[in-house]
């Protein structure tokens, strides 16, 4: 099976930061967040990958590449002007060999079995046109979300239901989603929206749509809290993905640490990070590859993105070379 991962979106959530960077190359612990998808991908055996472009699309495209160095293959479905969530698919699919696809959102890192949501999709009832991953939110008021049946079946999206009686329970899209021919053809020519332009007319048609729901970690790095809040529950529980880009806590062997710094775990220092004398870093620190912690600061709960200097007392800082971005304001603890 195809995959297609999304990754044209502005990345307004992020404010500023969504402009130095879009939310797929937003580093997650040292990794690209869309390398996360790749690593799903690859773990499943999927290789054919097309990704739309959109917003800082060159940089993307530069980042990835083909994708051999990654293991797999990458082609690219560039937006001149951004066509939303159906609009892009759309477009890719002069891409498509075959049909049904897996559409992957590239901002999410989830501990989900990409195997799984295809069989589940292979052996749901003749006629379902898609399969959408779910999952359960202790707050889904705060959403908009899937109502799901007792069998299974997506019952009602947005506030419109089925013509169904069933009690339903809520559950939240994770952005991921195999989607037949037959649910691509509601889409119009030009901007659409996946949801309110396929999914929902295929539901009031009396269509079957499936539902898998997940219960591994998810996390998909939309706003500076998210984002902040990814980092740091990979840095100290790295166990919650079982199939990351890479090492998502440690120090590097290639990391250069001043032997007067001090690293208070968790914390990760990816290869080419740099922390100067008597800096202190951690916890709950990532510093990537080609940032640097400048001699005597102090940094705490924070990320340091590549090509950025930490300097100060920072915590719940988001560190780019335009600056520090302070998603937290607790002051840092005294060292000794």
């Amino acid at each position: 099976m195809q995959v297609m991962i999304l990754a044209a979106g502005r990345s307004t959530r992020l404010g500023s930061l969504g402009m130095a960077l879009p939310k797929p190359l937003l580093p997650v612990c040292g990794y690209p967040a869309i390398t996360f998808a790749l690593a799903l991908c690859r773990q499943a055996g999927l290789h054919d990958i097309v990704i739309n472009l959109h917003h800082h699309g060159d940089k993307i495209g530069k980042t990835l590449g083909d994708g051999s160095q990654f293991g797999v293959n990458l082609r690219y479905s560039v937006e001149e002007a951004l066509l939303g969530t159906g609009g892009g698919v759309g477009k890719a699919r002069a891409l498509f060999a075959s049909e049904p696809v897996l559409i992957i959102n590239g901002k999410v890192a989830a501990d989900v079995d990409l195997r799984a949501v295809i069989a589940a999709h292979a052996q749901a009832p003749r006629g379902t046109v898609a399969t959408m991953v779910l999952r359960e939110d202790p707050h889904p008021e705060l959403w908009a979300p899937i109502g799901v049946d007792a069998e299974g079946r997506v019952t009602s999206i947005r506030g419109r239901r089925a013509g169904r009686a069933s009690p339903i329970a809520p559950r939240m899209f994770a952005g991921i989603h195999v989607v037949e021919s037959a649910l691509l053809d509601r889409l119009p020519a030009g901007v659409s929206d996946m949801i309110g332009d396929a999914y929902i007319p295929a539901l009031r048609a009396g269509d079957r749509i499936g539902a898998m729901t997940m219960t591994g970690y998810f996390a998909e790095h939309s706003t500076p809290e998210s984002y902040l809040a990814g980092n740091l529950a990979l840095v100290a529980n790295p166990g919650l993905l079982p199939h990351p880009p890479g090492p998502l806590a440690g120090v590097d062997p290639a990391a250069q640490v001043d032997p007067s710094a001090r690293i208070v775990p968790p914390v990760r220092l990816a290869a080419g990070a740099v922390v100067e004398a008597g800096a202190v870093v951690g916890p709950w620190t990532v510093v990537c590859g080609a940032a640097r912690v400048s001699s005597s600061s102090q940094v705490v709960r924070s990320v340091v993105w590549p090509g950025a200097t930490a300097q100060g007392n920072l915590v719940g800082a988001i560190v780019s070379p335009e600056g520090p971005f302070i998603v937290e304001t607790t002051p840092p603890p005294q060292t000794v």
